[in-house]
Order: C-alpha cells, then structure tokens, then sequence
C-alpha cells in the first residue's frame, strides 16, 4: 500500500512543491525555473488556506501553475 503525502504537513508540503515545480519544468521548455518555484509556493499556500479536502491542493497547484507558465512561453 502506498502512503499518500499530507499536503498540510511541512516536510511533505516542501517535497509536493518541489514535485510540481520539477515537472512544470520539465513539460515547459524554456521557462524559468525559479518564477516557477514561485508561482507554486504562493498558488499552494492560497489555496492552502481555503481548503476543504486538502488532497487535492498538489493536482489544483500543479494545474494552475502549468497554465500560467504555459501561457508565458
């Protein structure tokens, strides 16, 4: 069984973070790593914020992040 990340918890909310920066840029040619970095840490931390079901955070972040950069490059 595999164990699922508590979006909420520091050390596993450091680690999502990290996770969706490296795959944004790497699926995004180009684009600047750190103003990914960015985007992530403060679109994680709003919707952190105002969260229900925190298990969806990472895939939301992660979606709206993408897009954005997308739309830059």
């Amino acid at each position: 069984m595999v164990k699922t990340l508590d979006p909420g918890n520091p050390l596993n909310k450091k680690q999502i973070k990290a996770s969706i920066t490296d795959a944004i840029a790497k699926q995004v040619g180009g684009s600047n790593r750190d103003e990914i970095a960015q985007m992530v840490e403060e679109e994680y931390e709003r919707l952190l914020l105002g969260a229900v079901i925190p298990t969806h955070i990472p895939s939301l972040t992660a979606g709206s992040v993408r897009r954005r950069v997308m739309a830059k490059a």
